[in-house]
């Protein structure tokens, strides 16, 4: 596993924070195949070690990151097929997740934008979220 994959889920397990098991490599290949997109690889290795937040649950920072289940559920209820979500603030004030357009990690404030580029990559985006990055408000 990766260092930085040990870090997140320590920090996140000290402050309580509860995690679902991990997701097995055909959990993410169905969720790929119905999504028509391809995640990138730093999210498949976290998601192989925890398979987002149980619940509701969310960080010291109030985001959550959700379980491949809310990923396919939030894409289904969003009207724009573009936009794909892992994460919310503050039981979605705003989203965080890809564009299957552009390479990268978005912010998203309602379903008809694509959101603004936040982070190049999953592991990046993560840290600003721990560290309360102005960025991901």
């Amino acid at each position: 596993m990766d260092n930085w994959i040990q870090e997140v889920i320590s920090k996140w397990q000290s402050e309580g924070v509860k995690l679902n098991p991990p997701a097995t490599i055909s959990e993410v290949d169905a969720v790929e195949s119905f999504l028509s997109f391809k995640f990138p690889n730093d999210f498949k290795e976290f998601y192989s070690q925890a398979n987002g937040f149980n619940g509701l649950d969310w960080q010291e920072h109030m985001f959550t990151f959700w379980p491949l289940e809310m990923i396919v559920e939030e894409y289904k209820t969003n009207g724009n097929k573009n936009f794909v979500g892992f994460s919310d603030f503050l039981l979605a004030s705003h989203f965080i997740g890809f564009n299957k357009n552009t390479p990268g990690i978005f912010k998203s404030y309602s379903e008809d934008d694509n959101g603004k580029h936040i982070a190049d990559s999953f592991e990046e985006v993560i840290s600003m979220i721990n560290s309360s990055n102005d960025n991901i408000y």
